[in-house]
Formats: structure tokens, C-alpha cells, sequence
């Protein structure tokens, strides 16, 4: 299952519990935040990805001295994903115009650049 079905199937369990089911389950998330943090603020995550990169670089599947933590991996695949998205249109709206020739021919002199 993955973290999108999880959410999902999560959200469907709890819109079926009672006010007092709730309140457990509240308590049980503070509890599980407390037991096991997340690694949330924006230096934690760039030490993780330069560890990461480091291995990476350096075709290293493991660093005994400095190992990734289960929370850091978990972290870096957030990232990567995140990298993977497309992007919105029109994030640059007004930022810059095209020319209406834009995808007339170039001029012979320019192209000839690119065959020198």
C-alpha cells in the first residue's frame, strides 16, 4: 500500500469513529510525535541530503561512521519526490515576453555558429 492509499483508507476509518475513538487516536498520534519526531525544520533535511549525496558521489551503499537513520532516508525519498513533480503552468506569468517571430527561422549568420 502506498502513502497515498494509507492516507486514504486512514481518513475513511477515522470519519467512521466516535468523539471518544477520536480522542484515543489524537493521544495515540501526540504520543507516537513524541516516541518518534519527525525530521521537520530545513537543516536537518539538508544534513541529510548532503550525507546522502556524499554516498552517492562517492558509490557508497553505506557509511559506517555516519549511517542514514530510517527518518533520514524516509525524508530524502519525500524530497526526491517532491523533485519529480511536474510544475504548474504559468509560474512565470509577467515575467517575460516572446517575441512574435519566436519560431521564425534564425538568421544564416546564427546558424552558421552552430556548425563551427
Amino acid at each position: 500500500m502506498n502513502l497515498t492509499e494509507l492516507r486514504n483508507n486512514l481518513t475513511e476509518k477515522l470519519a467512521s469513529l466516535s468523539e471518544q475513538q477520536l480522542n484515543l487516536v489524537s493521544q495515540f498520534v501526540a504520543q507516537l510525535e513524541l516516541t518518534h519526531p519527525s525530521i521537520n525544520n530545513h537543516e536537518d533535511e539538508e544534513k541529510a541530503l548532503q550525507k546522502w549525496q556524499y554516498l552517492k558521489e562517492n558509490n557508497q551503499e553505506l557509511d559506517d561512521e555516519n549511517p542514514l537513520t530510517d527518518q533520514e532516508i524516509e525524508l530524502i525519498c519525500q524530497v526526491l519526490s517532491q523533485q519529480n513533480k511536474k510544475r504548474p503552468v504559468g509560474l512565470c506569468q509577467g515575467e517575460f515576453t516572446i517575441s512574435d517571430d519566436f519560431n521564425e527561422p534564425l538568421p544564416e549568420d546564427i546558424v552558421d555558429l552552430f556548425y563551427q
